[in-house]
């Protein structure tokens, strides 16, 4: 086994801080993706995906967590801060700044590196002055045709105090300086680049060659203001903060309430202005200066003050659109899930036969969870469907087997999650549509996001009633099943599917379960995290009696200070903890005297890892739990979620095999005591390879 970064020495616990830091760790999750695109052995496509993925998730932490970080940082000298990892709320803010410059530093080369690359293949990005004359003059026309008649011209003077109109969130622009005459002041007016035209457009006479759209607005600049002299052409991009601002005055209509609010989320402040690297101070000022005064203007703080510079394109995702031949080695061999029921004629019937453990997409999303909603809707005995919605996207056949079935009469109930973020305007369309077939919607709860994942539905024959159950650790999304691994457990456990009926009857009424569930459903706030720590605790009596005790867990986050705590109390009473985490961590694993026996590894591929495992050894009586949650605060804390237990042997034995796999990816990263992140190299194939070919888990 080698590791691709040198191995610290052992730190003394004393020396160490006591967490990692959970936003530094989530950027050391971006440059694993980005190494994925930095990779040669990457199809090309595919690394032109990563590098947009990288971008989106930056705009993401942007939108989520900078703003909270600057407020801090601006606080007096001496306000409240832990410092559990290490830094007062300046040196965090001045570490995470670092550390996004560098990785956009690394994006810019990978993106250069990729362009260079697409020539290779006939695929060429040009400048405008290395066109040709006839391409310049039908890219100008095309020009005057598409381009011009959207740009509206929007000129200040350059002087403190004239405002710049309101500028899109994530929209791209122009800022062009000119002057009326050698002698007038320069004048700076802001054009937002249409939105129907396409980033990169061909260029005419060389097939295979682009050009960006910016390029040809910066040769023609002129022909906005034919009369004056144009000084000079600047990109830029604002990024606005993600938060909802609910009106307390609407908090008895949630639906209006989060509709109002998703239609004013654009007018949220700047907390990031990225500019091209020709851009001067002057001009990056007056953006500034008038995003401030924006801010202000709408009683709200601007967290924003200074400009991100960027060496390259702006908004890297752009790049996907290269048009790259149809070349198979261009993009990862194609992955067709299995259909495990293909000859079935009713899925909730082989459910009545046994419980059905699924792993996506190796086995099919479409063919199994979305079968499981469109048989139920045409099922004329079905009298009911119930089910949470979090994320299920845009078209949903889930949503629309659950409209088919209120239409047809049966009894559907949904509670749409409305502040599932940046899903919130879908969200409440779709609960709209909901109520218009007839079906009961509920909204979310006034304090918790609902991010459990559960459906129950009815059967009545005669005198008998069946109820089948669905508890999934991903969302009723047909996209996201088939680009995310996840696990699905269908059941007609009588004890299983009375905790689902339950814990839906709650939500029905705008509560949670607050006592223990017969049929060992564990769910969050009040349940989820005392039965973890129980079982951890569990784990160390075991090893203190001598006993064989480990703990397995994979997860997307694990940031929760009790449960880290825990998981260290474990080591250090010699329970082994293996722990597979995709994106933060705050744990230090390895540490002497603190986690010397926890390892964590962090597993990243062509799929995103979204599934949640939990298994304790129990004395030998194993115990495996699969479902929604993480073990970030927000999870066991301010959700409502839900971990189902899996007793079948046969879907045990699935899931150990989906552990170990993981546990020996032969090219998991490895996280050290010191917060870095090793490529374990061993030869052995990768997890996800293994589930491709082999198409189950």
């Amino acid at each position: 086994m080698t590791l691709t970064r040198n191995v610290t020495h052992p730190v003394p616990v004393a020396a160490l801080p006591r967490f990692l830091n959970a936003e530094l760790s989530l950027l050391a999750f971006q440059r694993r993706v980005l190494s994925m695109a930095e990779d040669d052995a990457v199809p090309l496509r595919e690394r032109l995906r990563f590098l947009a993925i990288v971008t989106s998730n930056l705009d993401e932490l942007y939108m989520v967590r900078m703003a909270e970080l600057r407020r801090a940082a601006a606080r007096p000298p001496g306000a409240p801060d832990d410092h559990a990892d290490g830094y007062d709320a300046v040196t965090r803010l001045a570490a995470v700044e670092a550390e996004i410059e560098s990785l956009l530093a690394a994006q810019s080369r990978c993106a250069m590196h990729c362009i260079d690359e697409s020539a290779q293949h006939g695929v060429h990005l040009l400048r405008w002055s290395a066109l040709s004359e006839e391409a310049q003059a039908a890219l100008t026309d095309r020009y005057l045709d598409e381009i011009h008649p959207d740009l509206s011209p929007m000129a200040v003077t350059l002087s403190p105090g004239v405002p710049l109109p309101h500028l899109p969130h994530l929209g791209l622009f122009a800022g062009i300086v000119f002057r009326a005459t050698p002698e007038s002041r320069s004048q700076f007016a802001e054009h937002e680049l249409p939105g129907d035209v396409p980033r990169l457009l061909d260029v005419p006479g060389q097939p295979g060659a682009v050009i960006a759209i910016e390029e040809v607005l910066r040769a023609n600049a002129h022909r906005l203001y034919p009369a004056a002299i144009v000084e000079g052409t600047y990109l830029f991009r604002v990024t606005r903060g993600g938060d909802l601002h609910l009106h307390e005055d609407h908090a008895a209509d949630l639906l209006g309430a989060v509709d109002d609010a998703t239609r004013r989320r654009p007018q949220n402040p700047a907390v990031r202005v990225e500019v091209d690297a020709t851009v001067p101070s002057r001009v990056s000022t007056l953006i500034l200066d008038n995003l401030r005064r924006d801010a202000v203007g709408r009683d709200m703080e601007s967290t924003v003050s200074a400009v991100q510079v960027v060496h390259g394109l702006l908004d890297l995702r752009c790049l996907e659109l290269l048009p790259l031949p149809p070349d198979p080695s261009l993009d990862y061999p194609p992955l067709r899930p299995a259909d495990p029921f293909s000859g079935e004629t009713s899925l909730l019937d082989r459910i009545a036969a046994g419980d059905l453990l699924l792993h996506h997409p190796f086995q099919s999303f479409d063919a199994t969870v979305v079968r499981f909603f469109c048989d139920a809707a045409a099922d004329p005995e079905v009298t009911s469907i119930q089910a949470t919605l979090y994320r299920v996207g845009t078209p949903s056949p889930v949503v629309e087997a659950l409209i088919a079935a209120a239409q047809a009469g049966k009894n559907v109930f949904a509670l749409v999650e409305l502040q599932a973020r940046f899903d919130e305007a879908q969200n409440v369309q779709w609960a709209r549509a909901l109520e218009r077939a007839g079906g009961r919607v509920v909204y979310g709860l006034p304090e918790l996001k609902v991010h459990a994942k559960v459906a129950l539905v009815t059967r009545v024959s005669g005198s008998m009633v069946q109820r089948f159950a669905h508890i999934g650790t991903g969302n009723y999304n047909p996209r996201s099943g088939r680009q995310y691994t996840d696990l699905s457990l269908f059941t007609s456990d009588r004890d299983t599917c009375a905790d689902v009926a339950t814990l839906l009857g709650h939500l029905t009424d705008r509560t949670y379960p607050v006592i223990p569930l017969p049929g060992g459903l564990l769910v969050a706030p009040t349940l989820l995290l005392p039965a973890l720590l129980k079982r951890i605790d569990r784990e160390i009596g075991h090893a203190r009696r001598g006993q064989p005790a480990d703990i397995a867990i994979k997860v997307n986050g694990l940031a929760d200070r009790e449960i880290v705590d825990a998981l260290c109390r474990a080591s250090q009473a010699g329970v082994a903890v293996a722990l597979i985490v995709r994106g933060i961590c705050t744990l230090r694993p390895g540490v002497p005297g603190l986690s010397e026996n926890i390892r964590v590894v962090s597993v990243v591929g062509r799929l995103l890892e979204h599934s949640r495992i939990y298994r304790f050894h129990n004395g030998g009586a194993i115990e495996h739990l699969i479902g929604s949650s993480d073990l970030r605060p927000r999870n066991l804390r301010r959700r409502v979620e839900v971990l189902v237990p899996v007793t079948s042997p046969a879907h045990q034995a699935t899931l150990d095999t989906i552990l170990d796999a993981y546990l020996t990816d032969g090219s998991a990263w490895e996280l050290g005591g010191d917060g870095t992140h090793a490529r374990v190299t061993t030869g052995a194939p990768t997890a996800q390879s293994r589930f491709v070919a082999g198409r189950a888990g």
